[in-house]
């Protein structure tokens, strides 16, 4: 009698329960967000179905479920995973404010000063340690007054197997170097095709300007080699080379200059030839192949944006090689490469992949290339004391991002017709679809001094050209089996 006395106190306790959340739950939410008020009807629905089945909720003491109890599911779709949820530990502790490496120019006084942000605790996943947004912040690991060490720490970072280590708590210190450090003196830049200016940073380090010369919404159209470089594709491309987990392209930052106050003054005699007025305008062509007063660099006013690349250590020599797969750059001429889909098997032959890297590396840099729009790579570097079995390093990124609806499909060659990739290249990339790519650039990229460094556009073309890669390597996988296709390489 007792024990149908309380099943009939919880069945009376659970209809009331559910009725009430029917009146006051369901009809105040009308003007709620949709997602909301489904995720609340299917929750209700769930109770009136569990009340019509004559099952009670277990609101017990005990920590275990009762035979007869269930757990009411949320309704799917209504919580999306976002990019800081992946990358970064949304469940830590507040984190005191530290400051980005992004500079403010002070308009009054041209002083440059460090602009505070607060940085989320980076998550360490089970496959890989992202502290991208961390190594971000400033610690202030080198006083302000000891210029060359903050460049001695950027030097040991560099080895013959990455540019950058993994985990570099001191890169935000670096960065914040780089674009804030006094400009000691200011040289044309070394050989090339592109506009360029050496300077030389207060503790001796070499850097290379190159000046803005797009807008971030201007589309590059013709050649996909068209145009001139864009500064902030060499930023984005630092950024996403880390990202991908390669570490092989040389650190770069924005930096905002006074042409007047901080060039100048300390620029060569060379340089100072190729300055010129232009519509009240400061300007200068530098020296190079394609360089001519005609197409100078412009200032507006007196202020420049540009990017600054740290320029490698001079006891790491380069050696300098012709890409298996470079253009022929002559107009009517393929390179066999572009007719020839069996091209592949004869590098194979001259490099194993067993016993070279050159084509995991080839492969590599086709999905770094294709993601950023860089059709450009007719020549690529190494270290030279590594030899033939040296990495390829991701160096002159800047002709990137200039059409973001256009996706140049021969950039993806290698990776076509060999139909070979590191593990963990497949990895980082599955890791990345779905749109989270974009998001993570963006959040990465938001600490630079000159954000926003890209525009949204082209964020969206990168998710884009990663869906066009990942089915690449699917045909591989259906042509040749994914065992083959997937090559696991020590770290």
């Amino acid at each position: 009698m007792r024990l149908k006395k309380k099943k009939l106190v919880l069945w009376t306790v659970t209809l009331i329960i559910a009725w009430f959340l029917v009146i006051v739950v369901i009809f105040p939410s009308s003007n709620m967000n949709s997602s909301s008020n489904t995720s609340q009807k299917n929750t209700i629905w769930n109770i009136l179905k569990l009340v019509a089945s004559k099952r009670t909720l277990n609101i017990g003491k005990s920590n275990s479920a009762s035979k007869g109890s269930r757990i009411i599911p949320e309704a799917e779709g209504v919580y999306k995973r976002r990019v800081d949820e992946i990358f970064l530990n949304a469940n830590s502790k507040e984190r005191k404010q530290t400051k980005s490496f992004s500079p403010e120019l002070n308009s009054h006084n041209d002083s440059i000063q460090s602009q505070p942000k607060v940085f989320k605790q980076p998550m360490r996943t089970e496959k890989k340690k992202y502290i991208l947004e961390d190594d971000l912040s400033i610690k202030k690991l080198v006083g302000n007054s000891d210029f060359k060490k903050i460049w001695d720490i950027a030097t040991k970072w560099v080895s013959g197997r990455h540019i950058i280590p993994e985990n570099a708590p001191e890169l935000g210190d670096v960065l914040h170097a780089m674009a804030t450090r006094p400009i000691t003196k200011a040289d044309v830049g070394y050989k090339g095709t592109q506009l360029k200016v050496t300077l030389y940073l207060a503790g001796g380090q070499v850097v290379v300007f190159k000046p803005k010369r797009f807008s971030r919404d201007h589309v590059i159209e013709g050649s996909p080699v068209a145009g001139y470089d864009r500064h902030n594709g060499e930023i984005a491309a630092f950024h996403l080379d880390r990202i991908l987990g390669f570490r092989f392209a040389p650190l770069v930052v924005g930096r905002i200059v006074n042409l007047t106050k901080e060039i100048i003054p300390v620029a060569t005699d060379e340089l100072m030839k190729t300055f010129i007025y232009r519509d009240g305008n400061q300007c200068f062509y530098g020296k190079c192949f394609y360089c001519t007063p005609l197409e100078p660099a412009c200032a507006e006013g007196e202020i420049m944006e540009g990017s600054v690349t740290l320029w490698l250590p001079k006891k790491m020599a380069l050696r300098r090689w012709r890409h298996p797969w470079s253009r022929t750059y002559k107009e009517g001429v393929q390179a066999r490469w572009e007719y020839d889909d069996t091209y592949c098997e004869d590098v194979k032959r001259n490099y194993p992949v067993n016993r070279f890297p050159l084509i995991l590396d080839m492969t590599d840099a086709a999905v770094f290339d294709s993601l950023i729009g860089n059709a450009d790579r007719h020549m690529y570097e190494t270290f030279k004391e590594h030899g033939d079995t040296a990495r390829m390093l991701h160096l002159d990124n800047a002709k990137s991002f200039g059409n973001p609806f256009h996706d140049e499909e021969s950039i993806l060659a290698p990776l076509n017709q060999c139909c070979r990739l590191r593990k963990s290249t497949w990895i980082k990339l599955q890791e990345l679809k779905n749109g989270q790519l974009s998001q993570v650039m963006e959040a990465v990229l938001s600490h630079d001094p000159i954000s926003p460094v890209l525009s949204d556009l082209h964020l969206q073309a990168m998710d884009r050209r990663l869906q066009s890669i990942l089915e690449v390597v699917g045909d591989c996988f259906q042509k040749e089996g994914m065992d083959n296709v997937l090559v696991a390489t020590p770290k």
